[in-house]
């Protein structure tokens, strides 16, 4: 079991990363054409075609909400939409060659400054906090059962009200 203190402690720097992060991809994209949920869009289907539920259970977004960027995505040419050869109703969103210059121009650019980040981490302690990052990372994603549960279970009431 983690302690309190220790937990304590990941949430506040996780709350830190994101913000950071978040003020990150806001700097890098408000002189571009995407939003930082447009962005993650991008990156989630870097890994290949999803279908809507799937992709904003990757972005963390209600599916109406992914619909519309999906929809202005698709419209400014960076993604389309294909149906299944054996299922005709089942729709993926898949990357056109557009979309993938544009996100590995963007990530790489992202790439750049988190070098310079981690740069500022003492030099004996960058592997071990890249490899926790990775680890968290891991344990966050939605394909993780482990993490849907910790999810489900945390957030049986309403938001804001103790479960």
């Amino acid at each position: 079991m983690v302690s309190g203190h220790a937990a304590h402690a990941a949430r506040r720097s996780f709350t830190r990363l994101a913000r950071f992060f978040d003020q990150l991809l806001r700097g890098k994209l408000t002189c571009g054409p995407l939003t930082v949920q447009q962005f993650s869009t991008l990156e989630a289907l870097e890994r290949g075609p999803r279908t809507m539920n799937d992709l904003a259970s990757q972005v963390g977004l209600h599916q109406s909400t992914m619909t519309r960027i999906v929809d202005r995505l698709e419209r400014d040419g960076f993604v389309g939409r294909e149906r299944g050869r054996a299922e005709k109703r089942k729709v993926s969103v898949v990357l056109t060659a557009e979309g993938k210059k544009l996100y590995r121009h963007l990530d790489k650019e992202c790439a750049s400054f988190t070098e310079r980040l981690l740069g500022a981490v003492p030099a004996e302690r960058r592997a071990s906090c890249v490899e926790a990052l990775v680890l968290m990372s891991g344990t966050l994603d939605p394909d993780n059962e482990k993490f849907r549960t910790i999810l489900r279970e945390c957030c049986r009431g309403t938001k804001g009200e103790p479960t």
